[in-house]
């Protein structure tokens, strides 16, 4: 178990530490979801993409919260395992995003890992856990504020 007991020392660099946290967390997430064949970042794109339905790669982006070429890289993976499909819209320019039956399915059995990796997290993290999401939100404002 790595413990971060330096993350307030002055040399000690706070986007190292984080990067390092998030890092570790996601492994303890692809762990759980490991009997359902996905990662953390491609059921994180499934469940974005179930709850809109359809979406262009611009406006999934959006809501996955990454860029456009991130989510092309992953939206290529799930497109080979069959997992999402893409379509033709209306603008000719575009393509639509859409789940598949298998992805669905898939989507369905990974769903209760997912809960039970967040049950682990909220174990680990306990009364600390809405600190750290006050820390997350403050990160994003000043993020959004540059």
């Amino acid at each position: 178990m790595r413990v971060y007991t330096r993350i307030m020392d002055m040399d000690t660099c706070i986007c190292t530490g984080l990067r390092q946290a998030a890092f570790d967390i996601t492994e303890i997430y692809d762990s759980y979801l490991e009997p359902s064949g996905l990662k953390i970042t491609m059921f994180r794109v499934l469940r974005r993409l179930s709850s809109a339905e359809q979406a262009s790669i611009t406006e999934l982006a959006v809501i996955v919260g990454v860029d456009r070429s991130t989510l092309g890289r992953n939206l290529r993976v799930l497109e080979r395992m069959n997992l999402v499909a893409f379509e033709e819209a209306e603008d000719a320019r575009s393509r639509t995003i859409v789940l598949t039956a298998l992805g669905r399915t898939t989507l369905a059995k990974a769903t209760p890992l997912w809960v039970k990796a967040q049950t682990k997290m909220r174990s680990v993290l306990g009364e600390e856990l809405k600190s750290v999401f006050v820390a997350m939100t403050k990160v994003k404002h000043a993020a959004e504020a540059q």
